[in-house]
């Protein structure tokens, strides 16, 4: 059996450090406890093989992770050493979640992605030619302050690159592409980007959005209404992705008004700035493409009720964000049916996006996608915070 400290490497390695040990073998153990008996084969071989080839001069790629898709670590408390925060499942035990809190009393930043929803992507394109990185960044702020900083990064560089963005990434990416000289950004590929945002971001304000309830059973202390309400209502990056009023019948999302006044409530004033941290997205070109996922069961619409919020789902979407919001005109679409967590990790998707990167267009994937009618479901907040109540009893787990 490993021991708690070597089990735990993989949450705490770097990106470079965790690739390498796939390639060479090292710290098998922790890899395979960490990516999944599976996943860990075939990641090791695909290090091997990246590993094995010569860098070459080909496409300069960065990869950029979705919300929450990366790492996030900094010292906890005042001369302590850095930890990761985000996401180590021993440290939201511990209820130190609310040290993601905004304004932040404690220096954290992006330390690395989410390997298990990148890693297979980046090795691919490895293989593939690319000259590839990742870019994370701390996805609790907004696209202006993100958008700018990729965009200085580039500018820095002076390398026309391509962005392989995934999810918020693709709104990030399009902010730094509004402020640089398009030669500079060669192709943006998006997968699952919520171009017109999403109603995820508006069930995890409410504390009602499953990942929320799920993540809050790890933690021995809060609740979901507590770490929505303390922490994710603090997150400018969540309010940049709510669906503006067109897309919500009879309300606006970026007026405190129209939120109901039980459970987690937004913060008036960053719903306020919200409208203007979208504005500087780039508009469709001909560089951008955008991957989505579809077929699976997503809120596509909600309303205002007495008791709250109630959405409506169809299976019209990624799970996550609606093919309505996904799309914009004149923007090349792909489909694919995946569910929005995995749209990195879909041995199709990857092709098309090497396809994309080296020749422009792919045949891996349909540019058509007709929604099959279906039986709408309706759900509410109130029926939503009866899911994933309790607790995971830590002390019953190896």
């Amino acid at each position: 059996m490993l021991s708690a400290k070597s089990a735990d490497w993989a949450f705490h390695a770097d990106d470079a450090e965790v690739l390498d040990a796939l390639a060479n073998g090292g710290h098998a153990g922790s890899l395979r406890e960490y990516f999944g008996a599976p996943a860990y084969a075939e990641l090791s071989a695909l290090a091997a093989s990246a590993k094995a080839i010569k860098k070459s001069p080909g496409p300069r790629v960065l990869i950029l992770p979705g919300i929450m898709g990366s790492k996030l670590g900094g010292p906890l408390r005042p001369g302590a050493r850095s930890t990761v925060l985000w996401i180590d499942p021993l440290q939201i035990a511990a209820g130190r979640l609310t040290a993601l809190t905004l304004p932040s009393v404690r220096s954290l930043e992006a330390t690395g992605v989410l390997l298990f929803s990148y890693a297979r992507l980046k090795l691919q394109l490895q293989i593939a030619g690319c000259d590839v990185s990742f870019y994370p960044y701390d996805w609790r702020f907004g696209l202006d302050g993100l958008g700018a900083t990729l965009a200085a990064r580039i500018a820095r560089d002076g390398r026309p690159v391509v962005l392989v963005a995934h999810s918020m990434g693709g709104l990030v990416a399009r902010a730094a592409a509004h402020i640089l000289p398009k030669r500079l950004v060669r192709k943006l590929i998006m997968l699952g980007a919520p171009n017109q945002g999403s109603f995820a971001p508006v069930q995890a304000l409410r504390g009602t959005y499953p990942f929320v309830r799920h993540l809050a059973t790890l933690d021995r202390r809060h609740s979901a209404e507590y770490l929505a309400q303390r922490v994710f209502c603090t997150f400018p990056g969540l309010y940049h992705m709510l669906p503006p009023p067109q897309h919500v019948k009879g309300m606006d999302l970026f007026d405190a008004r129209c939120w109901p006044g039980d459970g987690p409530r937004p913060d008036a004033k960053l719903l306020a700035r919200a409208a203007a941290g979208r504005a500087g997205l780039a508009p469709v070109d001909a560089r951008m493409v955008n991957i989505a996922g579809v077929n699976q069961e997503t809120v596509v619409g909600m309303r205002r009720t007495a008791a709250g919020f109630e959405y409506a789902m169809s299976r019209s979407g990624d799970g996550t964000v609606p093919l309505s919001l996904a799309r914009l005109p004149k923007l090349k679409c792909y489909f694919v049916d995946e569910a929005h967590a995995d749209l990195a990790n879909n041995p199709r998707v990857i092709q098309a996006i090497i396809d994309l990167v080296r020749r422009g267009r792919t045949l891996s994937l349909p540019q058509r996608w007709r929604d099959k009618p279906g039986v709408v479901r309706r759900i509410d907040d109130a029926q939503l915070r009866l899911e994933a109540i309790e607790k995971i009893d830590w002390r019953r787990l190896t």
